[in-house]
């Protein structure tokens, strides 16, 4: 019965083992500010492209794994919670990287706990240097220093790995010459005692 109150502007849904965000729903609560559905078992973010106040979007302990498009529709959210989901890679990082009036993102906190991703290589400094727009992240306060320092440590494996990637390809490019030259050996030596033999 959500759907007939259309003037609802804050929605807590969390703890009622909800398993899909239902569209029919939540396309009814275009007037919707915040909305929390923590602790239920949602597996994709989906519904919310008809809500354009929508502000704080709490989706905390889900089964939620990417994020994709499904906020493109949601320009002024400032707030946004994924912690405790299964989001295991960066390739949704710039997708929310282009809210700009996204100020908070939390993927792990201590009371939902944390995505796969923040056990990942450069996590911290990945999606600081990406979304230097932010205020909080994982509940820390954004300072200037902690967002420079993470543009010049990104900068400098950015250089790092591209000098290992050029070394790489200069390494195989002497393994294939190497091997090519002793195919060619090979190829004079098998001709050499065909020659022979039919001789």
């Amino acid at each position: 019965g959500i759907e007939h109150c259309a003037a609802l502007t804050h929605l807590d849904l969390s703890h009622n083992k909800i398993a899909e965000m239902e569209r029919p729903v939540l396309m009814r609560l275009g007037r919707l500010q915040t909305l929390w559905m923590n602790d239920n078992a949602i597996e994709r973010i989906e519904g919310l492209e008809h809500m354009p106040h929508l502000a704080r979007l709490w989706l905390g302990s889900n089964r939620i794994t990417a994020v994709c498009d499904a906020l493109d529709g949601n320009g002024v959210l400032e707030e946004l919670n994924l912690s405790g989901n299964l989001i295991s890679n960066f390739k949704d990082i710039p997708n929310l990287a282009r809210m700009r009036r996204l100020t908070s993102v939390t993927f792990s906190d201590p009371h939902f706990g944390d995505n796969p991703l923040c056990s990942l290589c450069n996590y911290q400094t990945y999606l600081l240097f990406h979304m230097g727009h932010l205020r909080t992240f994982d509940s820390v306060v954004i300072t200037d220093e902690l967002r420079q320092l993470a543009e010049a440590t990104y900068m400098k494996k950015k250089m790092y790995y591209n000098m290992r990637i050029k070394t790489l390809k200069r390494n195989t490019s002497n393994v294939i010459r190497k091997a090519m030259e002793a195919r060619q050996t090979k190829i004079s030596q098998i001709t050499l005692n065909l020659n022979v033999l039919l001789r």
